[in-house]
This record gives structure tokens, sequence and C-alpha cells, in this order.
């Protein structure tokens, strides 16, 4: 079987230029994201407030504020560049045609794929033509699609696509298909393709027009949205074009002066020719990509002047600004001051007293009566230590005799404990120690600030954010 090779043209590598100077803007940035969680029980003053004071300790001069800002600042310019609500309009227009001349049908496709790059040397198209056509056959033959797929193909997922998710050269082929049939070989732009139509379904507008919108702003593949941007853009800024200028950038390859106006700027064949040495194509290709540029750069510039926009920024940068002043006075100090969180223990401690009496204490299962009782005692002698500690003052012959459980158990956690100490139930003896003895006293609450470690932390943090943000009302 013969295929036909795709030709790719210039204007192909404009739109590929385009997506990327587009992606700038339009797709989120890592960078902006940021974790503010810490700041959602304070109001908006007492935000403003920490970032006053961050302001005035110089953290708003941090090169990771600013960086983290300038991210959000693109994040939220390509918000303004991006007409959705045009975009959404033109969904339903597609949307509705769609269905009058094919229907609003889903295809559940599988594949038999290999990924060929756009400029794929002959002897490697040829070699993967034909073994496609031998997997064609064998499939034609009564061969499993589904074995075949799990061995040749570098996708074996069964997906559920629209025609937004489809290159038109699978879409042609794909819709053609009824349910269970399998295409011929095909090349697209990703590569080589034998599909089969599993299943299929109908899809609703509101699905079709959320994808739509998603995929313009990904713009994988070319649409008129690009050039309905950049003209409304034109005629904002006032675009005076210097046809003369322009024909002879045409004619010769180079020109000196103004080549156009924009927001009341020139801009000039010199500019362009700067430009132009990072962009080698064709000089038309050059001048629609230098003029795109220029036009996003003008508006990106003009967005203070948007208030939403100003006001968004400026959210933004004193929740940052706040959560820094928070990390250094609050969250840090919490984490990190030993002493502070055993004072406040202490000053705290019936806070942390529990419902009910607990057991605090070792749980020590022997081989024996004599093992239990020659463990209990040494364990009794070393008050508040780890079971490791009291381990090591053990012979070899009696380490082997023992197994001991340490801890602070509430009632119905360890059975052990309720039978002996909260004299509850009856724990069966563990296999190979029928013995059970314990050490320990029941109390009513933590001796130590570690054993509610990460509540005290918490408490610890609302204490000190309390105490910082009363004097920084104060200093107001």
């Amino acid at each position: 079987m013969r295929i036909k090779k795709i030709k790719y043209e210039g204007k192909r590598a404009l739109q590929i230029f385009l997506l990327c100077l587009f992606s700038f803007f339009l797709m989120p940035t890592a960078n902006a994201q940021t974790n503010t969680t810490q700041l959602s029980p304070y109001s908006q003053s007492d935000i403003e407030l920490m970032a006053e004071a961050a302001r005035a300790e110089d953290l708003d001069k941090s090169e990771a504020f600013q960086q983290t800002l300038n991210s959000f600042k693109q994040e939220l310019a390509g918000k303004y560049l991006f007409d959705e609500q045009s975009v959404a309009r033109n969904a339903d227009v597609a949307f509705n045609k769609m269905v009058a001349t094919s229907g609003n049908k889903q295809l559940l496709i599988k594949q038999i794929f290999h990924a060929l790059p756009q400029h794929v040397m002959n002897n490697e198209l040829t070699k993967w033509q034909q073994r496609m056509d031998s997997i064609s056959r064998a499939i034609a033959s009564g061969a499993d699609f589904e074995v075949l797929m799990n061995r040749y193909s570098e996708t074996t997922t069964a997906v559920w696509m629209r025609r937004l998710d489809m290159t038109d050269e699978m879409e042609q082929v794909a819709f053609k298909l009824l349910k269970g049939q399998v295409s011929q070989p095909f090349l697209s732009p990703l590569g080589i393709h034998i599909i089969q139509v599993v299943d299929e379904r109908q899809e609703d507008s509101e699905t079709y027009t959320t994808t739509y919108v998603q995929r313009v702003k990904e713009d994988v593949y070319p649409n008129r949205h690009t050039n309905q941007l950049i003209n409304k853009l034109k005629q904002n800024y006032s675009f005076t074009e210097n046809q003369q200028a322009v024909n002879r950038l045409y004619r010769d390859g180079k020109v000196s002066g103004t080549l156009f106006t924009l927001g009341g700027k020139n801009y000039t064949g010199e500019q362009f020719s700067r430009f132009a040495q990072t962009y080698p194509l064709s000089v038309r290709l050059q001048y629609e990509a230098f003029v795109a540029k220029c036009v996003l750069d003008c508006e990106t510039n003009h967005l203070d002047e948007h208030p939403d926009y100003k006001q968004s920024v400026q959210d933004l940068a004193n929740k940052l600004l706040a959560q820094e002043a928070y990390n250094k006075h609050v969250r840090m100090p919490s984490q990190t001051d030993e002493a502070g969180l055993q004072a406040y223990f202490s000053t705290h401690q019936k806070d942390y007293r529990w419902s009910s009496p607990r057991f605090s204490g070792a749980v020590i299962h022997a081989v024996d009566k004599k093992t239990a009782k020659k463990v209990r005692k040494i364990v009794k002698k070393l008050r508040n230590v780890e079971w490791t500690e009291a381990e090591r003052m053990l012979d070899d012959k009696t380490r082997g005799k023992v197994f001991v459980e340490q801890g602070v158990y509430a009632f119905g956690v360890n059975a052990f404990v309720d039978e002996i100490e909260f004299k509850s139930g009856r724990a069966v003896p563990m296999t190979g120690y029928p013995i059970a003895l314990t050490v320990g006293k029941k109390i009513n609450g933590p001796d130590d600030y570690r054993e509610v470690r990460n509540q005290l932390l918490q408490d610890y943090e609302r204490y000190l954010s309390a105490e910082w943000l009363s004097s920084l009302r104060k200093q107001k």
C-alpha cells in the first residue's frame, strides 16, 4: 500500500512560533502558585497589616518574591489577552455546525501507533509503512487487534476522543468507521496509525465548549483566534502600517525607518532585523511574527491601566508578603523554639488533659514469670526511658526470653493494658510469651510536652500569631 507523505509549509512554522509566543501569556505558570493556606483564617485587613510589616523589613526586595510575582503577572496577562467569552461563542457556533454536518459523536478509539518525526528519513518511513501493511493484513485475516496493539503500539489504552482531540487526518478516517471497524494505515503529523472504533456516544454542548476553550488556550493546532486577538489589539492601539516600507522589506529583505506605528510608538526596520536573526524563515513570515509580538507586548505594557488587573496583582503581592512575614515571625519559631514549646506546655498543661485516664508504661511479655519479674524490676528503676535503653542492661539469655511494648494507652487500645490496668476483658497471651505484666502508671494527662507535640505545635503557632498581630496593631 502506498501512503502519501505529509508536507509542512512555512505557514505552519509561523503558527508554531505564535503558539510559543501565546503560551508565554496563556499557559499556567508553576512559579505563580503559592501556598497561602496558613493565612486563610485571617481577615483582609490582617493580611494587609502583615504585608506592611514585610515591606518595612524589605522582604519585597527578595528575588524569590519578585520572580513569583512576575510569574503571576504573566499568567494573569494571559487571561486579559485571551477573550474567553468570544472563544466560547465561537465554540457554540462550531458545535451547532458540527451537529448539523456530522452529529455530536465521541468515539472510543484503540490504535496501533508509532511516532515519526516530521522530517522522517525515507528509509525509516518505508520500513514502518511495510510493517503497518503487514499488521493490517494480519487483522484482515482475523488476528486479534488488541494482541497486536499490545505488541507493536506505543499507546495501548482505549481513549474517548472528540473531533477537537484529533488531527485532521485522524478525524477524516475515524468518523468514517462504524463501531468495531478497523482503518487502513494512515499518516498524521504525529506518526503512523491503524485505529479501531470500539464504541461511540453523544457529547453535550457544555462539555464541548469547555474543551474547545481549553484547546484554544493550549492551541496544539492552528486556529483563527490568534488573528482575531491580534486584529482587535491593532485597532485598540491604532496600528498604522507604512505600506511602502513593508513592500521594500518584502522585496529587499531589509529596510530602514518606520515599518508601523503602534500605541503612538514607531517600530523600525532595525528592530525587525534584530528580531529576524532569531527567527530564520521567509521575510513575510518573519514580519507577521514581529507584528504579533509587538502587539502583545504593547497590550502587556498597558495592563496596569486595567483597575481589576492592578487590584489582582496587589492582592497577590500582599498575600505573598504576608506569608513571608508570617513564616519569619510565627511559623519558623513555632517549629524550632523547643524552650518556648516547653514553657507554653507548662503554662497550659491543663488544656491537654484527657477526658479519661490513660496508662503510661510498658507491657512485658515473657516466657516465664521469673523472667517477667526480672525485667519489670529493671524497667521500674529506669523511669521515663525508652525500652531500648533498659534492654541493654539484660544479658543475652534474658533478652531472648522477653518482648516489650511501650507507650501511652487509652482504654481499648491494648488488650493487656485493658485487662491488667483497667480491669476489663481478657487478653489472649502472645504465642511463645504466655506471661504478661505491666509497669507504669495511670495518668490524666501528658507529663512531657513531646507526648502531645503535634497538637502543641499548632497551639503554639496560634499563640505566637496572636501575639505578633497584637504587636503590629499597636504599632499602627
